[in-house]
């Protein structure tokens, strides 16, 4: 076999297979960074509705890496709380580390001062008053009348390292289709 033939199978070969090998390093890479999720309950709505299939960017947090944005939706491990709550456990974070949320009246405040959530339902039932600790964040979902949260003794302020990701995206149903506020 001569030189150039040789070379010219070699480039046959890679461009035959360059497709597959693309996608295959494409796949592998993506499924590291994000992962579609359902979301099986109404403890987001409005923001999310059951049945939503959801893209969640993983992301891991700690007192060293940093701490998620005030009002980011994130998703928790199964296994955080499977006595209480058997699906993932989606909320948005509304106590960052080294705040003082308080629960009075049916209200939030974070710190002191009223905490809004957007479109939300309210309802925050009860009376709670905690720090959250350096490793932690406090959560609450956005319908306050029926979800688990921080305010559920069983779950409490969350480790930060419990955190499976943020959600950014619907992409079921495409009626929904959209990026997540």
């Amino acid at each position: 076999m001569s030189q150039k033939s040789k070379y010219q199978s070699e480039a046959s070969w890679r461009l035959r297979y360059r497709p597959y090998i693309v996608a295959a390093v494409l796949a592998f890479v993506l499924t590291m960074l994000v992962a579609p999720e359902v979301n099986e309950g109404d403890g987001m709505e409005p923001a999310l509705k059951g049945g939503q299939v959801l893209v969640v960017t993983k992301k891991s947090y700690s007192a060293n890496r940093g701490a998620p944005k005030l009002g980011q939706i994130v998703i928790l491990e199964k296994t955080l709380a499977p006595e209480v709550y058997g699906d993932n456990i989606i909320s948005r974070v509304v106590g960052l580390p080294g705040d003082e949320i308080e629960i009075k009246n049916g209200k939030v405040y974070r710190n002191g001062k009223e905490y809004i959530t957007e479109g939300g339902i309210s309802g925050a039932e009860g009376s709670l008053s905690v720090k959250v600790s350096k490793d932690d964040v406090f959560l609450l979902s956005d319908n306050r009348r029926s979800t688990m949260d921080s305010r559920n003794k069983k779950l409490g302020t969350v480790d930060m390292r419990e955190i499976k990701g943020n959600v950014k995206f619907i992409i079921w149903p495409l009626s929904d289709l959209g990026g997540v506020q």
